[in-house]
């Protein structure tokens, strides 16, 4: 499903708002602030939006989960989305705090420069909701992505910021690529994963 309106983004922002509530990586950027989930909503929205614009969106089976991916040709970290990341400190700063705002700059920019430089797709946030994980819904999001990457012959790359979902990744063909180092408490991983040639196997 490709959001076209408003109404889809908050759909697809209302997913992912839900799927990272516990995710370190906020954690890290919001500390104990108990706005979490509207701040989060108008965070994904503007993700959302440049996804629907530039990438792709993949929705589970009743809403229980999200993926929001980049095909090979898009550069993701270009002039429009540095825009995106600005307004994204502002809402931050607004809404959680400027602590918080200033805690986010930082990751994006550490996670921004151990983006690889060759050419891949890339998972950009993959969510499944609490209450629905354990079912495979994680394995029917990330699918799209794989299938385009093999076809395509293209590697895949994502950061995962939740230690746990490492051996999820690992299952479906990632490796280890790179520590992200945000604080000295907080680390994520670059994950990456060679294409399969099919026709060969």
């Amino acid at each position: 499903m490709q959001p076209n309106s408003s109404t889809q983004i908050q759909q697809v922002a209302n997913i992912l708002a839900e799927s990272f509530i516990d995710d370190p990586s906020f954690s890290f950027v919001f500390g104990d602030n108990h706005h979490r989930v509207g701040v989060l909503n108008a965070f994904f929205e503007m993700f959302v939006a440049d996804a629907m614009q530039r990438g792709k969106i993949v929705i589970a089976p009743d809403e229980q989960g999200a993926c929001i991916w980049y095909p090979a040709e898009v550069e993701i970290f270009n002039e429009q989305f540095e825009e995106i990341v600005s307004k994204i400190i502002n809402i931050l700063s607004e809404l959680a705090g400027k602590e918080s705002g200033k805690r986010f700059e930082s990751l994006i920019e550490k996670v921004g420069k151990s983006e690889p430089t060759q050419r891949h797709c890339e998972v950009f946030f993959i969510g499944v909701k609490p209450s629905a994980r354990g079912k495979g819904i994680g394995k029917s999001l990330i699918k799209p992505v794989i299938d385009y990457a093999d076809t395509n012959q293209v590697d895949c790359y994502l950061v995962s910021s939740n230690p746990r979902n490492i051996s999820f990744y690992e299952r479906h063909g990632f490796q280890k690529y790179c520590p992200i180092e945000i604080s000295s408490s907080y680390s994520m991983t670059g994950m990456w994963r060679n294409f399969v040639n099919r026709s060969e196997s």
